[in-house]
């Protein structure tokens, strides 16, 4: 473990702080990228697992908008007074990089955490978040 990340700004070379001491890569002020590769390099495409892993500084990245892409996968699932319970997964294009996140959020009741929706996907846990956020909403927590 270091205060700096393990790896440097793939782009500029500048050596990234760790956001917290005790992580091997987690940098502050940038973003790390994994991969698994991609059909169609000849660089990387890893058939067992392997990472290719690499950072970008957040300078490098508010710098190049115009190479960025944005690409929303699914929509949180929420409950009042609990946040966040499942991921409700879309099939949307990747677009143009615009800065603006899509904060769409699937709302539901506490009764409906958990039960079957189509696309969506829950925590192992789910039974234990449902009985939590019921009782929550109910005021006995």
């Amino acid at each position: 473990m270091s205060e700096e990340a393990l790896l440097p700004c793939f782009t500029c070379g500048k050596t990234l702080k760790n956001a917290f001491p005790d992580a091997d890569n987690q940098p502050s002020e940038g973003t790390e990228f994994r991969t698994y590769g991609h059909y169609g390099s000849t660089f990387w495409d890893s058939l067992d697992g392997e990472e290719l892993v690499l950072n970008i500084c957040d300078d490098c990245l508010r710098g190049h908008t115009e190479r960025l892409g944005q690409h929303k996968r699914y929509r949180p699932v929420s409950a009042h007074r609990v946040g966040m319970v499942g991921k409700h997964y879309v099939d949307r294009p990747m677009v143009p990089y615009t800065g603006h996140t899509d904060d769409g959020v699937l709302k539901i009741e506490p009764e409906e955490i958990g039960f079957d929706m189509p696309d969506t996907e829950w925590p192992e846990n789910v039974g234990a978040i449902r009985e939590y956020a019921i009782k929550l909403n109910e005021g006995e927590t």
